[in-house]
């Protein structure tokens, strides 16, 4: 077998049935063309239901079946609702990506109990949920693949203010990882993937927020952004596609509990 075939086999993920929550734009849309360019199935969830068919339909045109799923993951009946709807059509599960998550700019004292939920229901509760529901299928069969959205903010010395309840979560999604890999194993791996400064609505969003706080352009916020980073950009979503689907193919099959970060070379401590 030629080398660039052997590397190719070890990438594919034919026949493999993926779920990617978060997925209609941005890096969750990545992650799902991602996996269905190396051949998997994917059932593409999301709030919004125009930006789910969307991506659904991208990953049919690339030759796999893409199916949207339109569920809140802060909501256990949903996710419930989600899952029996993603196993009536592909009748079990193989690959579990929990990218749903949301962010928001503002300081601790600023925060309300309602910043709290949103961030902690949808990230920390979401995966938590998501997990559950896809290891008792993933377990019978002794075959699968969990990939969390973690952050860099996620680190151990790791310092960024104004967002606290954001954090909170990430770090939560972190340590569920780590249990999991550890109650699942061998069967099941679990991992984690830590973006960086991605260039999204989400990040737009962010520095127009700390824009507004600090009384200058987002252009400038979004500048100062940039020269932090060891790599002097940023990255794309589907920087962060192509690590989630190295840690679901066979080059990873000796990588479990891990929080891979993809961050440009941000640096641990952020004033």
């Amino acid at each position: 077998m030629a080398l660039e075939d052997a590397l190719i086999e070890e990438m594919d993920l034919s026949g493999r049935k993926a779920l990617v929550t978060g997925a209609g734009r941005s890096i969750g849309r990545a992650i799902a063309l991602r996996l269905a360019r190396y051949g998997a199935d994917v059932g593409v969830n999301d709030v919004n239901r125009e930006n789910a068919e969307k991506t659904a339909a991208e990953i049919r045109e690339l030759g796999r079946d893409g199916y949207a799923l339109v569920a809140d993951v802060s909501k256990t009946s949903e996710i419930d609702a989600m899952f029996d709807d993603f196993l009536d059509h592909f009748k079990t599960i193989d690959i579990l990506v929990n990218n749903a998550g949301i962010a928001d700019n503002r300081p601790i004292l600023d925060s309300s109990e309602e910043d709290w939920n949103r961030h902690v229901d949808i990230m920390a509760k979401g995966t938590f949920w998501c997990m559950k529901k896809a290891a008792h299928v993933m377990l019978k069969k002794k075959w699968g693949r969990i990939v969390n959205l973690g952050s860099y903010v996620a680190q151990l010395n790791c310092n960024t203010k104004n967002y606290a309840p954001y954090c909170a979560a990430k770090s939560a999604i972190i340590g569920l990882t780590q249990v999991a890999a550890q109650e699942w194993a061998p069967h099941i791996l679990v991992n984690a993937v830590g973006p960086g400064d991605v260039e999204t609505a989400m990040m737009e969003n962010e520095w127009k927020q700390a824009g507004e706080r600090l009384g200058v352009p987002a252009s400038e916020v979004k500048e100062e952004y940039r020269k932090r980073l060891i790599m002097g950009k940023f990255q794309k979503p589907d920087d962060i596609a192509k690590a989630v689907a190295f840690l679901c193919s066979a080059l990873a099959e000796q990588v479990t509990a891990s929080h891979l970060i993809v961050s440009g070379g941000l640096p641990f401590a952020l004033s």
